[in-house]
Formats: C-alpha cells, structure tokens, sequence
C-alpha cells in the first residue's frame, strides 16, 4: 500500500508543479497560428471566423505520467463587427483529469482607417477529476474514500482588451479574473484554486520581401504569488502559406515550430518544445499539433474604400473637369 501512495503523491505532484510553472493552466506555443488561444479578445482581428483543434504532449521521459491536453476551439461572426467564441480542453495526467469550459463574446470597434479595437469578456466552468476506477488497489482503503475530495466543479471569468493598426497588435487584460478566497487551503483539499492572471502582448508583421515576412512577438503572463512568465517568438512566414516559427520563454524552455496552408482553408502547424533547465530539463520534449480552418479572412494593411456621398467631396477642379467632359462631348455630336 505505501507504493500506491507513492504512486499517487507522484501523480499529484507532477499535476500540481506543472500547473504552478504554467501560471495555473496548460501553456500552448501555437497562439501564433491560432490566437484565440492566447485570449478570446482577439476572435475577429484576422479573419471573420476560425476552428482549431490542438493536441500536446508534455514531458515524455515521465513515461505514463506525462501530460496530455487536448484543446479545441472557434470564433465566427453573428452580426454586425460582433463575435461569439467557445473553447474546451481537457488536460490529463494518468489518473488526475482537468477539464474547462469557456464562451466569449468580442466586439470589434473600428476606430479610424485601419485601427481596430477589440473588447472581449468571457466566462468559464472547470472540473476536476479523480479516475478512481483506473487505480488498483484496495477500493475500501480510507485514501481512496478521501479522494472524492478532489471532485470539485467552479466558475470564473475573465477580459481582454486587443488594438489592432495594420500590421501592429498590442492587447493586455485579465484571463482569470477572480481569486478563490483561501486558495491555498482549498487547493489542498482538493478543489479548484484560482489566483488572479495578468496578461499583456504585443507584436508586428514585418514585411522583408516580395513574399517574405517576419512577425516577431513578445507575451508576458503574471500570476499573483508566482513568478513571470515571458515568451518571445518570431515566425518568418513565405507567401502566407508556408512558415516557420521559433521561441525561447524564461521558464528554461525553447520551441520550434513548422507549418502551412495545406489547402485553402485548412492549416497544419507542429512544434518540438525542449527544456533547457530547471524540472523542464528532465522532463524530456513536449510535441504539439495543430490543425485548424479559417473562413472570411480579414486582408491585413488594406482599408475598405470609402465611397464618396453623391454632389460631395468635389472640389472645383474636379468640377470644370466634368464640365469640360460634358462640353467636349456635346461638341462631337454637333
């Protein structure tokens, strides 16, 4: 029985450290081909509406305790610079399961020419999860009865605010906007623990060549009691079709990432994460993939012209132009 204890605090304690180096949740390296997952604020800056399904696999020298998450979600538009968006994953590590559940809404204001503003508000529920069923033992022993402990159901929210200006972007808001009274003391009974999350960043697409460009980008996560969390990230891109990404974040963790436009719409992108320290330099890589749709993209640094209102906008020489036109045209016909 001690080495299913053992097993058990093994577990938890890969779950729980993970989650505390990942500012609480499961980290992805893909929001630069699918920003929704990065914050629901910027549903609608690229493109009218987008599905993407994301699977990652961390840790793989932990054998049967490396962590699994499974991620899914999409945008559309429902109405006028209005969009609904939705998001669910699962994180799994052998026994202990994580779900959560998220709906959005984002309203894209246009501000002038070429300068967007996003505001996003979210709301999300999460379940904890304890397979009792899948450990063997002796089910009448008092450390599994304690384990219902760990079943646990709550709800948070969150903001986000994103500005858009051509190839620029920059956005900052509060992914978990709520604290759990006593989290702490909570957390070790098993429920769910929020801390509140900051969260800021900022990039800009730079084009070097007739097809060649480059988007470099810097995110910063802050939850309260941990320490910072920062990405940067460059992603150099051929013809919008084809790219390849980089990354390196102050956890002691690089990424390298491939990907394109495999057909019109359809979009693979997969990345190799390998820690350079610290716990992430005996945990082995991480692999993720990426498969995602795009529909009713946004052309990016183009405005929509703005048709002048009949008898206005006409100065004189625009004027005595048409008059002559009008003259010239008269003179023929006599």
């Amino acid at each position: 029985m001690k080495q299913l204890r053992y097993f058990l605090l093994a577990a938890m304690s890969i779950w729980l450290s993970r989650n505390t180096s990942a500012q609480q949740f499961p980290m992805t390296d893909h929001y630069l081909v699918n920003p929704y997952s990065l914050t629901p604020a910027t549903a609608g800056g690229t493109d009218k509406g987008a599905l993407f399904f994301n699977y990652r696999k961390d840790w793989l020298d932990f054998g049967k305790f490396s962590p699994e998450t499974m991620r899914f979600n999409t945008h559309f538009h429902i109405g006028a610079n209005l969009f609904l968006g939705a998001e669910a994953f699962m994180d799994k590590v052998d026994i202990l399961e994580r779900f959560k559940g998220l709906v959005s809404l984002t309203y894209r204001l246009e501000m002038t020419e070429n300068q967007f503003l996003h505001f996003g508000i979210w709301g999300s529920g999460y379940q904890n999860t304890v397979r009792v069923d899948n450990i063997n033992g002796n089910i009448y022993d008092p450390l599994f009865r304690n384990l219902d402990q760990l079943n646990g159901t709550t709800y948070n929210g969150g903001f986000g605010l994103v500005y858009y200006h051509n190839l620029f972007e920059t956005g900052l808001g509060m992914p978990t906007l709520f604290r759990t009274k006593d989290a702490y003391y909570n957390q070790s009974q098993g429920r769910f623990a929020f801390e509140q999350e900051f969260l800021f960043h900022i990039a800009n697409r730079f084009i070097i060549g007739t097809d060649w460009s480059l988007k470099p980008m810097l995110v910063a996560r802050r939850t309260t009691n941990t320490p910072t969390i920062v990405d940067l990230s460059a992603q150099l891109s051929y013809a919008d079709k084809f790219w390849i990404s980089a990354l390196y974040r102050n956890s002691q963790v690089v990424a390298l990432g491939v990907g394109g436009e495999l057909f019109n719409s359809m979009n693979f992108h997969y990345s190799y994460e390998l820690g350079i320290g610290g716990i992430h330099h005996y945990g082995g890589g991480s692999h993720e993939i990426t498969i995602g749709f795009r529909f009713g993209q946004y052309q990016q640094a183009e405005a929509t012209p703005r048709q002048p209102k009949p008898g206005k906008h006409k100065n004189k020489r625009y004027m005595l132009h048409e008059y002559q036109q009008m003259y010239e045209q008269k003179y023929r016909r006599n």
